[in-house]
């Protein structure tokens, strides 16, 4: 007796259903696969600021405790900047902008560069931009770039002139570095950061799910939400008086305590 085959193939419903439920666990599990593959970026940025972070203890060691200045000069006075092309350094890598153009300006990442030893590890996995452009602003407080001490109340005496570990007060609450891609990443400050955190079209400071990474004055790590980083900043622009500092954010930006290393 032969046993007949059955050819019976899918129904055109039966089709139809599949293509929906297959619809549905995408419009569920694209988010969530998104929101994994940030999470992984937003490790690998702080592994990247970690080193920068340790590299930064290492150079205050090695230098009377002394924060990397915001860029090299060429002559005393700093009337013109230091350059150098050598595609195996930073400054040989990345385009910094200063008051005459942009160059290959040295900055604040060739002072640790030999404790670091990378280029990559100053471009975060999440920037998608011009890979000239680093992704990490330095805090122009600590590397007293041109006359940036008189915002921050220090008085323009010490400009060019970095900040010494014992005049920041609060190494583990004020900002070093952060995320802020940008050619003016020697000259950063929370005017900067504000102005980007406010634009929510802009990822530059908050680039890893609504919120970006920092590096403090002690070398730690650490990442803020949009809102945190906003509500740290105050909302003037004007230079910063030590003696009556105000209560952020109706205060000056650069009286905020989370930036002005100042503040005590």
């Amino acid at each position: 007796m032969s046993m007949k085959k059955s050819n019976k193939g899918f129904t055109l419903i039966e089709l139809l259903v599949v293509i929906v439920i297959i619809s549905i666990l995408s419009v569920i599990l694209f988010p969530v696969f998104a929101r994994a593959r940030e999470n992984a970026r937003r490790s690998a940025c702080m592994s990247n600021m970690k080193q920068i972070g340790l590299g930064l203890m290492q150079y205050l060691q090695d230098y009377d405790e002394r924060y990397p200045p915001s860029t090299q000069c060429d002559i005393t006075g700093c009337g013109s900047y230091a350059t150098d092309t050598d595609p195996s350094k930073p400054s040989g890598v990345f385009m910094t902008a200063s008051y005459v153009g942009t160059n290959h300006y040295r900055t604040w990442m060739d002072s640790i560069f030999p404790y670091v030893k990378s280029t990559q590890i100053f471009v975060c996995p999440s920037w998608s931009g011009d890979k000239t452009t680093t992704s990490y602003g330095y805090s122009s407080a600590f590397g007293s770039y041109r006359s940036s001490p008189t915002s921050w109340g220090a008085g323009s005496a010490n400009n060019f002139i970095p900040i010494s570990m014992a005049a920041v007060t609060r190494p583990s609450e004020v900002i070093c570095i952060a995320e802020y891609p940008s050619s003016s990443s020697p000259m950063m400050g929370p005017i900067d950061i504000r102005t980007q955190a406010a634009d929510p079209n802009s990822i530059r400071a908050t680039p890893h799910l609504e919120g970006g990474n920092a590096v403090y004055a002690d070398g730690h790590v650490k990442w803020r939400s949009r809102g945190t980083i906003l509500a740290n900043i105050g909302i003037g622009a004007g230079s910063c008086v030590l003696t009556s500092p105000g209560v952020p954010p109706g205060n000056n930006a650069y009286c905020s305590r989370a930036w002005n290393p100042y503040l005590n």
